[in-house]
């Protein structure tokens, strides 16, 4: 019977899909690569569910010249292509950020509203492979109710240590 349950474990875990990479909102530049050309990065899909807008950035940072495809992953629809053009918009000297703001790296931003993506990257190794890029998710932030709470809290514990301070020295 024991046999059975390891088998039955295995066979339902070789059964699933692969693991998709989860973007987080301001969580910077995430690394991933493409392979061989114009197959899917190695990260791919990229899934996050936004509840306000945000920007979906994608960097080429290593090899100069190549091209990204952003694909659907549901439709296989084209989302977006990177281009050589100039947005200095990003004020931010890490790796990623300064290969943004230079011309010989293709760039693209894609403004997206409220809801669930899953985004497929392909590249074309036209500056050759593997071709490594930077992927990020930024918009406004916006507290969530616990970080409230603690502020709150936090501003109280502040302003009643003031406040024993202030009664212990008069």
């Amino acid at each position: 019977m024991m046999k059975f349950a390891i088998l039955a474990a295995l066979l339902a875990g070789a059964a699933m899909p692969a693991q998709a990479a989860v973007l987080v909102l301001n969580s910077g530049w995430q690394y991933d690569e493409v392979g061989a050309a114009n197959s899917a990065s190695n990260n791919s899909p990229w899934t996050f569910t936004l509840t306000q807008s945000a920007d979906f950035l994608v960097t080429d940072a290593f090899n100069q010249g190549d091209v990204y495809r952003i694909l659907n992953s549901v439709d296989a629809s084209l989302v977006g292509t990177t281009a050589f053009s100039t947005d200095g918009d990003l004020s931010v000297t890490d790796f990623f950020g300064t290969s943004w703001l230079d011309t010989a790296y293709s760039r693209v931003r894609i403004t997206l509203g409220a809801g669930s993506y899953s985004f497929d990257i392909y590249g074309n190794c036209a500056g050759g492979c593997p071709a490594g890029f930077g992927v990020q998710l930024v918009g406004g932030v916006i507290p969530e109710p616990a970080t409230w709470g603690m502020m709150i809290a936090g501003f109280g514990l502040v302003g009643g240590a003031m406040r024993r301070r202030a009664a212990a020295t008069a």
